[in-house]
């Protein structure tokens, strides 16, 4: 994606219509180019992130909890680690 700088004139007109910088992200990485001058997020467009996104939700759901050990610059083990070893991590962890 082509990062596009903003002219005085969008940064006004964005804060009048209530976007925000990373509406504007989304928007640019996400939507279907209508023209060449011109992004738009389409229903699909839209529909097609969403799923994407409840597919990443479901997908930390399911891996809450996980640990991962390496050793230098390697993966050596993974595991699910049960809720005594996620507290006792946590508690370690926050100090």
């Amino acid at each position: 994606m082509i990062e596009y700088p903003m002219t005085r004139h969008a940064e006004c007109r964005k804060q009048q219509r209530g976007f925000r910088d990373v509406d504007i992200s989304i928007v640019m990485k996400t939507a279907t180019q209508v023209a060449p001058d011109a992004y738009m997020l389409t229903q699909v467009d839209a529909e097609r992130e969403i799923a994407k996104r409840k597919r990443e939700i479901q997908q930390l759901e399911r891996l809450r909890g996980s640990k991962i050990i390496v050793a230098g610059d390697a993966i050596i083990t993974c595991y699910h680690a049960n809720s005594n070893e996620r507290k006792r991590t946590m508690k370690k962890h926050r100090r």
